[in-house]
């Protein structure tokens, strides 16, 4: 966890989610290997989805006209005109990788559920700042709820992975954006792998090479959410069950961020579920979203069957 003071930490691997894990250890280079096996299999999942003939796509846009302001959503064949639950995930990579190709491992367990399940792009550092990218995001919200009301979605769920976790909170923190009809609305939101607190990672130049989030140390601390004020109004999303999740082969400063979050929000009087996902990195635990009775699935599936 911050702590300034502290002198012997190796924040380097700290922040690198793939210094943490357990798998790939009969490889030279265990953190190259285990961030190349995510790249290769998820992109696999999404070229996966081009041939079922059973699910379709809409290529959309929220904004900008050449960037990547961008969304697809995908379906059940012949359901295209019917109200359907609609799921909306926000990919990780720190803020300046990865991309919606890597993003489409939950695709097909969802849709076979009848879900109409969004997934999003966004402009990467150093193209934006993060705090122009968290704007961006706020209208991308706006959007996606307009969509939900146009497709008359009966409910809407979020899931962000890492960054994109760390994205997903911005909806709890601009509530007076979100009337209370469309809050009524939101079912389950997951925070998978998040990263909340930016106070030291915006000053190791790894992880944010050459500043390009934009950033100083004090709107270091105005865009980390594990520092916001949460809402006085937070009782008005009664009907969200919020899941914070972490994945046992994270570094102790990651689990401890989400822990931290999940009790701010609980404090604040949101429902909140933490869990510590055992066996799982940071990177399976979005890999093995592709198959239906893995743990992370039947996780997510009773979730939202619950709250439905």
């Amino acid at each position: 966890m911050y702590n300034p003071q502290e002198k012997n930490i190796d924040l380097i691997r700290e922040y690198f989610p793939s210094y943490n894990t357990a798998r790939f250890q009969d490889q030279p280079e265990p953190n190259v290997a285990v961030q190349d096996h995510f790249l290769r299999v998820t992109s696999q999942h999404t070229q996966e989805l081009t041939t079922q003939s059973d699910i379709k796509v809409h290529n959309l846009r929220y904004g900008g006209t050449d960037d990547r302001r961008l969304v697809d959503v995908f379906y059940k064949n012949g359901t295209a005109e019917q109200p359907s639950p609609l799921f909306v995930y926000v990919h990780g990579g720190y803020w300046q990788m990865l991309d919606k190709s890597h993003s489409c491992s939950i695709v097909r367990p969802l849709v076979r559920r009848g879900y109409r399940v969004a997934v999003m792009d966004y402009n990467n550092c150093p193209q934006v700042t993060l705090a122009q990218l968290l704007q961006q995001f706020t209208d991308f919200l706006l959007w996606i709820f307009n969509y939900a009301e146009e497709t008359k979605a009966t409910e809407i769920s979020f899931a962000g992975h890492s960054a994109g976790a760390h994205l997903l909170a911005q909806l709890l923190h601009v509530p007076s954006l979100i009337s209370e009809e469309r809050r009524q609305k939101v079912g389950v939101l997951f925070f998978i792998s998040g990263v909340y607190d930016l106070r030291e990672l915006w000053q190791l130049d790894p992880v944010n090479p050459n500043n390009i989030f934009g950033l100083n140390a004090e709107s270091a601390k105005e865009l980390s959410p594990i520092l916001w004020p949460w809402p006085a109004d937070s009782p008005f999303w009664s009907g969200a069950h919020l899941h914070v999740i972490a994945a046992e082969h994270e570094s102790v400063t990651f689990i401890e961020q989400s822990c931290v979050f999940a009790k701010n929000l609980q404090d604040a009087g949101f429902k909140v579920t933490f869990k510590i996902f055992d066996k799982y990195d940071h990177f399976d635990i979005i890999e093995e979203t592709v198959l239906d009775n893995s743990p992370i699935t039947s996780y997510l599936l009773g979730a939202l069957k619950a709250e439905a």
